[in-house]
């Protein structure tokens, strides 16, 4: 406890009902929160940091643990939400503690990554994350004609193959959170989808070819997912014409760069969106991830001889290629003439060396380097994850 009488703690098993009523501070029920807290696998009393004056709940902040896929690796990722300060003690700087708190305990617990969104981009900045851009696609499909593809909606005895066609269409992905079948489970109750807004396709013989999941609005249908192969057109246009007809075929949404030919070019239009914000936590913890995958992009890929420097919320490195290999140490980013700062880190990890990266980096002399470790990324983050 402060001078002020403020108290700065994990959360136990007996502090659920009081973060509970403190969401409501949202202006949304209590029923909306508490599944995303009973039903998720992942939860646990110690994720949710709280801030405490007189006994009092003043302030909450909750990790959600996820592991993403990350160019084919695995990337555990503190993910940062329901940050929340009641009205009666707002404007005394309790976010900011929790946040500094949260990081010290991500780093303890060897989170090598931070994730969240927010309307709120300059104070994260403040405490090291930094803006990842986001594609999101506007479109208006025609009515959908004549198909032999038959679609249905969701149901229970699906799931089976719904999470094997999730795993297959999203490996080569970088962003989607890898369930297990404890996390789909809980995921169906905390997102309480329309039964229409989940509709799977299948052929005549009765096989799965794609699902999309959806919410509606009252202008647009919102894309919460898809699991569709990049070659399966026709049967995405089917699913999401069906679930956007309520909409006039109004849809919005993100998809990876797999999915471009869903839409025809006078179908839709695309839009940078804000909001999304990354940070590194552990930098040794990153890299100890990143070191395997730049091995065997370097494999295959000839780069001249380079040095990288990383000067990040989480820390610094020098990483030098040669014909040996790589060798990464530690280092004072402030000694180096050029480095990669966290948004530029954050884009390269996310989307890799694309058309935007390009802008950025060509003409640097580590932009060849910087090619060979990260290559292009079919980048999505499905919002039927968001937190």
């Amino acid at each position: 406890m402060d001078a002020a009488g403020i108290t700065v703690r994990q959360a136990r098993a007996t502090d659920l009902d009081a973060i509970l009523d403190l969401l409501t501070e949202y202006d949304l029920p209590r029923a909306h929160f508490a599944p995303f807290y009973q039903h998720d696998p992942t939860y646990r009393p110690e994720q949710s940091w709280l801030a405490e004056q007189d006994g009092r709940l003043a302030a909450h902040l909750r990790v959600y643990e996820r592991w993403i896929r990350m160019g084919g690796a695995a990337l555990r990722i503190a993910g940062v939400g329901n940050v929340i300060t009641a009205r009666a003690y707002r404007g005394r700087g309790l976010a900011g503690r929790l946040l500094r708190a949260m990081l010290a305990g991500a780093r303890a617990a060897g989170f090598p990554y931070s994730l969240l969104w927010t309307h709120l981009p300059a104070m994260y900045a403040r405490y090291g994350w930094a803006p990842i851009e986001q594609k999101l696609i506007e479109a208006v499909l025609p009515p959908p004609g004549p198909t032999s593809i038959r679609i249905a909606p969701f149901q229970p005895a699906d799931l089976p193959a719904v999470r094997q066609l999730y795993d297959a269409t999203n490996a080569a992905h970088t962003g989607p959170v890898i369930r297990s079948a404890e996390y789909w489970r809980g995921q169906l109750q905390w997102l309480d989808e329309a039964r229409e807004g989940f509709l799977l396709a299948r052929n005549a013989a009765g096989e799965l070819l794609g699902y999309v999941r959806t919410r509606g609005g009252a202008v647009t249908t919102e894309i919460l997912e898809m699991g569709l192969p990049p070659a399966a057109r026709d049967t995405g246009r089917a699913l999401l014409g069906a679930a956007a007809a309520g909409t006039q075929g109004r849809l919005q949404g993100h998809r990876p760069p797999s999915l471009e030919t869903l839409f025809a070019a006078e179908e839709r239009q695309t839009v940078g969106e804000a909001g999304l914000m990354g940070r590194v936590v552990d930098l040794d913890a990153l890299l100890h991830v990143l070191q395997p995958l730049w091995h065997q992009r370097l494999r295959g890929a000839m780069p001249p001889p380079g040095t990288l420097v990383l000067a990040t919320s989480g820390g610094a490195a020098e990483i030098r290629a040669s014909a040996a290999g790589l060798q990464i140490r530690r280092t004072d980013a402030a000694a180096a003439e050029q480095s990669l700062n966290e948004e530029e880190l954050a884009h390269l990890l996310f989307h890799g060396f694309d058309t935007a990266a390009a802008e950025l980096f060509d003409g640097r002399p580590d932009a060849p380097l910087l090619r060979a470790l990260f290559p292009p990324q079919d980048f999505v983050l499905w919002m039927a994850d968001a937190f």
